[in-house]
C-alpha cells in the first residue's frame, strides 16, 4: 500500500466524519426546533447518516428535508400536512410534489377536492365488499 493511497484513505475518513457531524448537527436543530430527542425518537434508516431518518410513528424525512427545514424554520406541522398529502395524493394518482416545491406552494388538489374524492372511493370500497359477499354467498348456494 503506497503512502499516497494511505493518505486518500485517510481524507476519504475525514470527509465521511465531516459529513456525518453535519447531518447530525442539522438533525439535532431540527430536534430542537420540533422539540423532541432524536435520539430516543428516532434513528437513520440502514445506519446511513445523511440518508433518511425514521422517527415518531414510521415516519420518514431525507437530509434534503431536514436542511430545507432548519433552514426555512418550517413548523413540524407543515411537514406532517406535507407528508399526509403525499400519502393522498400517491393513492389518488395525483403528482407527490418535493417537499419544497409542497413549502413554496405548488399546485396541489384542493382539500374539498380530496375530501370529496375520498369520501366516493369510501363508497366504492363499500359497494366492492357488498358486491364480493353476494358472489361468495351465491357461490356457497350453488356450491358445484
Amino acid at each position: 500500500m503506497t503512502m499516497a493511497y494511505k493518505a486518500h484513505n485517510a481524507v476519504k475518513k475525514h470527509l465521511k466524519e465531516q459529513w456525518e457531524a453535519v447531518c447530525n448537527g442539522y438533525l439535532l436543530e431540527l430536534a430542537n426546533m420540533w422539540e423532541w430527542d432524536c435520539k430516543s425518537y428516532g434513528f437513520w434508516v440502514g445506519d446511513d447518516v445523511g440518508g433518511i431518518f425514521s422517527y415518531g410513528d414510521n415516519t420518514f424525512i431525507n437530509m434534503e428535508e431536514i436542511i430545507f427545514c432548519v433552514e426555512n424554520d418550517v413548523p413540524q406541522e407543515k411537514y406532517i400536512e406535507y407528508t399526509d398529502y403525499c400519502l393522498w395524493a400517491h393513492e389518488f394518482g395525483f403528482t407527490v410534489p418535493n417537499f419544497e416545491s409542497y413549502f413554496k406552494g405548488c399546485p396541489i388538489a384542493p382539500k374539498d377536492v380530496q375530501e370529496r374524492l375520498t369520501k366516493q372511493k369510501q363508497e366504492l370500497d363499500k359497494l366492492i365488499r357488498e358486491e364480493q359477499e353476494k358472489l361468495k354467498n351465491n357461490a356457497k348456494a350453488n356450491q358445484f
